[in-house]
């Protein structure tokens, strides 16, 4: 067993000054090691993609409420803004026999998520598409129009004047996975208006979002026709999630 007063060899000293200098210019600890930690899951993480937040493990297990019980073994389930994978992923792993398909438009995101679901064995449940968000979904998963019982999304949401603060706290993570715009709405309105049309009427709309923008959310539902428009605070108390579904 060794302890701190232990010496150690010059190869281990120079790795852990190595890591302290990392550590102190603001890079993640998960980008040093390459993997983060995520509701039991060790997902593939380095520069270019966002760490997972522990707020986001609160977003997937109210995805889990948010799949009917009767389709919880066979339900299909779009994570939009995938990033590292950590939505889908977690879900498949909890729920198993649902497919989920998780959308991001960064190659290294993409390459990151496809590592950790091999990984993991749920490459056969789970796959990610690259594809522009921003645009028709048809694009990439045509043949889910409809048919989804989940949209689940942690989109990029920092409005313009948190940007500067956003991206001091997080300096070495990419910006595109923080902006959401000026008004931090951007994919929001994206989001809100294409799954209406892929959701299965009952299926869930679940957002993670900033708070000051939960009634703007409310009102994207209300102007594309999700009903039972809420939102949840986070273990702050500040509003976090919000949540809808389309009609049946």
């Amino acid at each position: 067993m060794s302890r701190l007063s232990d010496p150690c060899d010059a190869p281990l000293e120079d790795v852990v000054r190595k890591a302290a200098d990392q550590l102190s210019s603001g890079k993640p600890a998960e980008y040093i090691m390459g993997r983060a930690a995520f509701l039991g899951l060790q997902l593939h993480v380095g520069p270019g993609v966002f760490v997972p937040r522990p707020e986001t493990e609160t977003l997937v297990l109210l995805a889990e409420q948010g799949i009917p019980t009767m389709r919880s073994s066979e339900a299909t389930v779009l994570d939009v803004c995938s990033g590292s994978g950590a939505i889908g992923l977690a879900l498949a792993s909890r729920l198993p026999g649902i497919r989920c398909i998780g959308l991001d438009s960064d190659a290294i995101c993409i390459s990151c998520a496809e590592a950790s679901a091999q990984e993991a064995h749920l490459e056969q449940r789970v796959r990610f598409v690259r594809a522009n968000v921003l645009s028709s979904w048809n694009r990439a998963v045509e043949d889910l129009e409809g048919h989804l019982d989940l949209v689940v999304s942690n989109p990029p949401y920092v409005r313009e004047e948190r940007l500067a603060e956003a991206c001091l706290s997080s300096p070495c993570e990419p910006v595109q996975a923080l902006y959401g715009g000026p008004s931090g709405l951007s994919f929001y309105r994206r989001i809100v208006a294409q799954a209406h049309d892929f959701l299965r009427p009952g299926g869930t709309l679940l957002l993670e979002i900033d708070d000051g923008l939960e009634d703007h959310i409310l009102e994207l539902f209300s102007k594309y026709g999700m009903e039972d428009g809420h939102w949840q605070p986070d273990f702050q108390g500040l509003p976090r999630y919000a949540g809808a579904h389309r009609a049946r």
